[in-house]
């Protein structure tokens, strides 16, 4: 890791689901450009733990912070944290998410549209509310993290792409209603991604993901995803608001 000052040097972020994934990649991207990074975990402090060591040459402070961003309580905890350790926040990214069992709509119970939707919507709905007071003092970015299956569903998966839909439409409301604090809010749509999200997936079915990507011929990987993150992050990006950014590859297109 660069111990050198970087593009966000004096900026604070928190990174919810920040241990695998998207959410790894953009603790690593966000401690390499110098900000402060608290990222919240909701069970494995190994992998918490090792992410620290690999961003302790970073300029700033890297926090890993457990918490189950559904709780309204450990939430208001881990902003605390922020703001004892950082005194401000200026960006949010709301990523958090738990691998899932794909299932036929017939048989799927709704329990399983409630776990969505309380990780998805509830969760991001505690941490910006609990975050506001800091983000008002400064203005701030908030970044929600949707998927191309809020607008191109696939078989078997009804449950999470319903709960992402419903996270768009809380990004436009939200846009709406803090851009008077300095505050905006987008949400980044990635496409299929190189993840173990995809183990078990027939052969067939990453091939057809694989060519229904047309830029580069082949799928995103979570660093590339995390990179079109951190611009809605960055200063330049300060009339930017209420966009639904795709880092799909052109996915989405189809």
């Amino acid at each position: 890791m660069n111990s050198g000052l970087g593009r966000l040097s004096g900026n604070s972020v928190i990174i919810t689901g920040g241990t695998q994934g998207i959410g790894k990649a953009l603790v690593l991207k966000f401690a390499k450009e110098g900000a402060d990074v608290l990222f919240c975990y909701l069970s494995s402090k190994e992998l918490s733990d090792n992410l620290m060591s690999q961003t302790s040459n970073s300029s700033g402070t890297i926090i890993g912070f457990q918490a189950d961003i559904r709780d309204r309580g450990q939430v208001e905890a881990l902003v605390n944290v922020a703001g004892e350790k950082f005194g401000r926040v200026d960006t949010l990214i709301n990523n958090a998410h738990q691998p899932y069992e794909r299932k036929w709509f017939e048989d799927t119970a709704w329990e399983e549209f409630q776990r969505e939707i309380d990780t998805l919507v509830q969760g991001p709905f505690n941490v910006v509310q609990s975050a506001l007071p800091y983000l008002k003092v400064n203005g701030g970015s908030i970044i929600n993290i949707s998927s191309t299956m809020a607008q191109l569903p696939l078989m078997q998966h009804s449950f999470y792409a319903t709960a992402k839909s419903a996270l768009v439409g809380l990004t436009k409301s939200l846009s709406l209603e803090l851009g008077k604090y300095g505050i905006r809010v987008n949400v980044v749509t990635p496409g299929p991604l190189e993840t173990n999200h995809n183990t078990g997936l027939p052969k067939e079915v990453m091939e057809q993901l694989v060519n229904d990507t047309p830029l580069y011929g082949r799928m995103g990987t979570c660093e590339e995803v995390a990179d079109s993150i951190f611009l809605l992050a960055l200063p330049e990006s300060r009339l930017i608001t209420g966009t639904n950014v795709h880092s799909s590859g052109g996915f989405s297109i189809f």
